[in-house]
């Protein structure tokens, strides 16, 4: 039974990434640890194309289902557990709720992806260097990392530490030796779709940067 995230779809550029760790894991189920993993968008297409997945998120609802409330009304949330457990990937995904931050994994994984989830106010207790660092200390040598990020756009992300312009990223990575840049690109302002916790159309910026770890 193939179930749907109440976050909505991944995007195309996501199956690419999951393309890209597929033909460098040719021999093996890869490994991929998706940080901000909410109710599974990016999980369970990874999980149903093979890969063992680590999904770790601070919002226990999502992680593990209950009632939301935002300006729709209340929502059901049945939350990833509940998905995969329908989907019977129990054996290709481990689901942790908690901050990643707590949840050291140094060198385990083939590739990470996370999108938005450093932006969050939750993040706005760490240090953007350190989440950044901490995600990367994931990887093992030669794996790739994939960034989403959001760019101060909105009024609310304005002068947070954990949500600056593009050139903080270049400039964290410029001093970042033992990790290669392999792609980083910054979209002009898109609309996304309604989803839980935000049910109107709304617009965001969004930064992409992939790098692999070198050593």
């Amino acid at each position: 039974m193939k179930t749907s995230s109440l976050w909505g779809q991944p995007q195309s550029r996501y199956y690419s990434y999951l393309a890209r760790i597929e033909a460098a894991e040719a021999t093996k189920a890869p490994t991929l640890a998706v940080i901000g993993c909410a109710d599974g968008k990016y999980v369970l297409p990874a999980a149903r194309k093979g890969f063992d997945v680590w999904a770790v998120d601070v919002d226990d609802i999502a992680v593990n289902g209950g009632v939301k409330e935002d300006a729709s009304g209340e929502v059901q949330v049945p939350g990833l557990v509940s998905r995969v457990k329908q989907e019977n990937l129990s054996d290709r995904v481990e689901v942790t709720s908690g901050d990643f931050m707590d949840f050291p994994r140094p060198g385990q994984y083939d590739a990470v992806f996370t999108s938005g989830a450093l932006q969050y106010s939750f993040n706005s207790r760490h240090r953007l260097a350190s989440m950044v660092d901490a995600v990367c200390d994931l990887v093992r040598v030669d794996g790739l990392v994939y960034f989403d990020y959001m760019l101060p756009l909105e009024k609310k992300y304005k002068g947070r530490e954990n949500c600056p312009e593009a050139q903080w990223w270049k400039d964290h990575f410029a001093g970042r030796p033992d990790f290669q840049v392999l792609h980083h690109r910054v979209l002009p302002p898109v609309l996304d779709k309604a989803h839980i916790e935000f049910p109107v159309d709304h617009y965001h910026q969004w930064g992409h940067l992939l790098v692999r770890r070198s050593e």
